[in-house]
């Protein structure tokens, strides 16, 4: 009973989780399709090592596992990654853009609509999804609100919200975004700074892989013909 319990719970937790990640991406796709195309892909790919290789009953099932466990890792994980710090780049164009708007006089819809038409970048077309909300009815609070469900940036959040809090209370804005947009650019600096480093190990890692892929060509025609 507790074992399909937390069956259950593991179940609903993990299709939790892909439903949060697929919106984070922005991406048009049930979770449900994401779920059975990684199940029947790694089937296929089981019974393809079984079939093909002489050791399949050992290669299937090692490859087909790692292959399951990654298959989310590789899709959503990694690529969540990248959408939050091409939103997070976006974002040292945007917000100044906003926030000189907002200065000279204009409330913060008017100066979101100001900035988008300027900006044309990613985290700019979340900003219009939002506004097209607000032209079928919604009120910017809430249109904001859904889109920090589309952020996978804990900053570009912490400075969303503190949009709607302004709009709700008139709170200024120009310090703390200035503020989040400095973290930014430091933790830019730091990740731009590191992949210049990694560089020269992924060049090496790269030669190995060439070399034993050349090594394996090499040993199989031998053992061909």
């Amino acid at each position: 009973m507790n074992e399909n319990i937390n069956s259950q719970f593991y179940k609903k937790s993990s299709n939790r989780d892909i439903t949060e990640k697929i919106n984070l991406l922005g991406i048009r796709l049930k979770p449900s399709v994401f779920i059975t195309f990684r199940l029947i892909s790694s089937i296929i790919l089981f019974i393809l090592l079984f079939l093909v290789f002489k050791y399949g009953y050992i290669i299937a099932p090692i490859i087909s596992i790692l292959y399951y466990l990654l298959f989310e890792y590789v899709l959503l994980d990694c690529n969540l990654k990248k959408r939050c710090y091409v939103l997070e780049s976006d974002a040292l164009e945007f917000f100044p853009i906003f926030l000189i708007a907002l200065k000279s006089g204009r409330n913060i819809k008017k100066a979101l609509e100001v900035s988008t038409d300027i900006v044309k970048n990613s985290l700019s077309k979340e900003f219009v999804k939002a506004l097209n909300d607000v032209i079928v009815g919604k009120s910017l609070d809430e249109s904001l609100t859904l889109m920090v469900n589309r952020i996978p940036s804990d900053i570009l959040t912490n400075i969303i919200i503190s949009i709607i809090e302004s709009e709700r209370l008139g709170n200024n804005l120009s310090e703390g975004i200035n503020l989040q947009l400095d973290y930014i650019r430091v933790e830019k600096r730091k990740k731009d700074l590191y992949k210049y480093k990694v560089v020269p190990l992924k060049l090496v890692f790269l030669m190995i892989v060439f070399i034993l892929i050349i090594m394996f060509i090499l040993i199989g025609y031998k053992y061909i013909f």
